[in-house]
């Protein structure tokens, strides 16, 4: 792994590079020299010229998640955001209530997947995304049986009861690799939709074969304590890999309109914690843990897993490209009505990206 770059005070120094050298609204780059000198510590009160051009909003209103955690916890809020007059409030419930919080404005940022981000936007929300991840790995998702299950391979499942949750992006996963093989969903492999926080017990009670998941929380419990065993995991060609799996953070259009350096102050920070957790995983971890009573070595595990895609990718002719894959995939497989496809230009907020 290269090595991560340091945290709160990268995100200072990204930060000033954004409000200081924007150019008819447009983020600039900060050059390698600036991130390589930046301190692994918060940032000093003489680190704060950026922070000053922040708009003017009483609070902001963050998603619970580990980031938020740290950030909060380290002081990286208070010195980014509360030090210049915009209190930080962390809104815990959030996940699959996103675009009705944001709505209601009790909400300002959410970090979903791609996957019921486009969701959101077929069903109507005014929603906006401000940041899109890099790829991640394979071993992000996986295919998952019992620890005494014979089942060896996924070429093993034909036949087989296979769950995940259709409102959660593993199930794209699992149809891929079962339509790389040419399998027929209901002839060759049965498929069972059910929600995430029951496919623990599903599969250990073998009411089915396989579940398709996340490593995360109960199942990364599963495969530490060796109650279940990884089979197989997307390919590194599928759609899901390529731009299907990334995660994005998404605003209000209005918010991303009016408040467009507190937004890039939030990506920022957010890109920074996360690099900063992972080359201070033990910290962090510990932090989580007293917040939140996740084992520290669950954390560690889960970001792992997901930390392949931690960090910002700016290429929106990329991202348009790969999500109008994604969408197309989506509506060939009905999750998304043909009527209600959203055009891909209008699914991020064209200012916050490299064009």
């Amino acid at each position: 792994m290269k090595k991560r770059i340091p945290a709160a005070a990268v995100a200072v120094a990204l930060v000033t590079a954004l409000f200081t050298g924007c150019a008819a609204g447009q983020p600039s780059a900060v050059s390698s020299t600036a991130i390589s000198e930046a301190s692994s510590t918060a940032p000093t009160s003489s680190d704060k010229t950026a922070a000053g051009a922040l708009e003017k909003l009483p609070t902001l209103k963050i998603a619970a998640s580990d980031w938020a955690y740290v950030a909060d916890k380290k002081g990286w809020f208070k010195e980014t955001f509360e030090n210049n007059g915009v209190k930080v409030e962390i809104v815990q419930g959030t996940l699959g209530n996103e675009a009705q919080l944001i709505a209601r404005n009790d909400l300002h940022f959410a970090n979903r997947m791609l996957y019921p981000y486009l969701l959101y936007r077929s069903q109507g929300a005014d929603l906006t995304a401000v940041q899109v991840s890099q790829h991640p790995e394979p071993k992000i998702a996986s295919i998952i049986v019992p620890k005494d299950s014979p089942i060896k391979t996924f070429d093993d499942l034909k036949g087989k009861k296979i769950a995940s949750w259709r409102a959660g992006c593993p199930y794209m996963v699992l149809y891929e690799l079962a339509e790389n093989k040419g399998w027929e969903e209901g002839k060759d492999w049965t498929y069972v939709n059910i929600p995430s926080s029951e496919s623990k017990t599903a599969l250990l009670s073998k009411q089915v074969d396989a579940i398709s998941a996340h490593p995360l929380t109960d199942i990364a419990a599963m495969l530490i304590d060796g109650s279940a065993r990884e089979i197989a995991n997307p390919s590194q060609q599928s759609v899901y890999i390529n731009g299907g799996g990334v995660t994005v953070t998404f605003t209000s259009s209005e918010f991303a309109e009016k408040y467009p350096n507190i937004t890039k102050a939030y990506i920022a920070l957010q890109d920074s914690t996360e690099q900063w957790m992972l080359q201070n995983a033990d910290d962090a971890s510990s932090i989580v843990q007293g917040v939140s009573r996740v084992p520290a070595n669950i954390s560690k595990f889960t970001w792992d897993r997901m930390g392949t895609a931690w960090n910002s990718n700016r290429n929106l002719k990329e991202i348009e490209a790969e999500t109008k894959t994604m969408q197309d995939w989506l509506v060939e497989h009905k999750d998304i009505e043909a009527g209600k496809q959203v055009e891909v230009t209008k699914l991020f907020a064209s200012q916050y990206f490299d064009q």
